[in-house]
């Protein structure tokens, strides 16, 4: 291990798989181009560390020591193939998780990347019809929030939109509307933020088959991993919900005032954990009804155990759909 800048870099790693005469080396000195996708699987335990710290004021070392999690997890493996391809499907997938002036959202890049090959393979969606964004700005988000519009447009009613989104949320204090974080916003000016307001009508902009949104965030000003966004912010905010139109359905991973946690086991925020589980489960087919239920019953349960604290998915549908959208279908 290398130490620069108070960033931690592998030097070398020599890899050797239980079965198999092959090798996997990696040099530090030799840099290559690589593709991660066409990297074989890599599914093993936990691994056990000792990492001393040292406390520069009083010249003292500390040892700390405890799992770290490797591999992958079960629904990152065995991703169910649909060989019917819904060309008339579109996604976009927005994974925030290193902000520049906020802390990080764990696991939220490899939510993302998952949700994207399970859009893929189980969804059937072609991958021209997808666009993920990891780390996306303020002008990367307006930019793909303007691609899918624009494709509903060019579409005239028979596109169907999918929306992903995991990283920070935030409540406008003021108006406790609820905003999307990008990377190199701030959670204390709500300019820097994508109002979900303004996200709604711009996906509402023009007809389509059905709008599916998830939000892998709360908005309560809290973080993934306890603690508050801004850390003058002593207490959590409840936003107003919002009022939908049109055939959209909103999946949310938290109630108003709760956290939407990270499943540390499993590498994944703890809603996009059991999203892509039922997925896997189901080969995406089921019901939007089917999909709430499993959501809520066992992001409640896991949460209760794991957090000793209460995280509520939430559905939010079109005034037009209230009585209908339980039957709807990803596939």
């Amino acid at each position: 291990m290398v130490i620069s800048n108070d960033t931690w870099n592998i030097s070398e790693l020599i890899l050797t798989p239980p079965r198999g005469k092959k090798v996997y080396q990696y040099d530090i000195k030799n840099q290559v181009d690589y593709n991660p996708d066409k990297l074989f699987n890599l599914d093993f335990a936990d691994l056990d560390i000792k990492v001393d710290q040292f406390d520069n004021l009083r010249s003292q070392k500390q040892t700390d020591s405890g799992p770290v999690s490797a591999g992958l997890s079960d629904v990152d493996l065995n991703i169910p193939v649909n060989k019917q391809l819904n060309n008339k499907t579109f996604a976009v997938i927005i994974c925030n998780e290193n902000y520049q002036k906020e802390v990080p959202v764990k696991f939220a890049a490899n939510d993302g990347r998952i949700f994207k090959a399970y859009c893929e393979k189980t969804l059937g969606i072609p991958s021209n019809n997808i666009h993920l964004a990891v780390d996306a700005t303020f002008g990367n988000m307006k930019s793909e929030i303007r691609w899918i519009s624009d494709v509903a447009k060019a579409y005239n009613g028979e596109a169907k939109i999918l929306f992903y989104y995991a990283g920070h949320g935030m409540p406008n204090e003021q108006t406790k509307s609820a905003y999307l974080l990008p990377v190199d916003g701030f959670s204390s000016d709500f300019e820097t933020a994508i109002k979900l307001d303004d996200l709604y009508k711009k996906l509402n902009e023009y007809p389509t088959r059905g709008v599916t949104v998830f939000l892998d965030a709360c908005f309560s000003g809290s973080q993934r991993d306890n603690g508050m966004l801004a850390e003058a912010r002593g207490v959590k905010i409840k936003p107003v919900s919002n009022v939908l139109t049109g055939n959209k359905v909103v999946f949310s991973a938290a109630s108003g005032d709760e956290t939407a946690y990270p499943f540390k086991d499993k590498n994944h925020g703890l809603f996009t954990y059991y999203l892509l589980k039922k997925l896997q489960e189901t080969k995406g087919d089921v019901t939007y009804g089917e999909l709430y239920h499993y959501l809520k019953t066992n992001v409640n349960q896991q949460s209760v155990v794991v957090n000793q604290k209460s995280q509520t998915p939430q559905v939010n549908t079109g005034i037009e759909i209230q009585n209908t959208w339980q039957q709807f279908k990803l596939r």
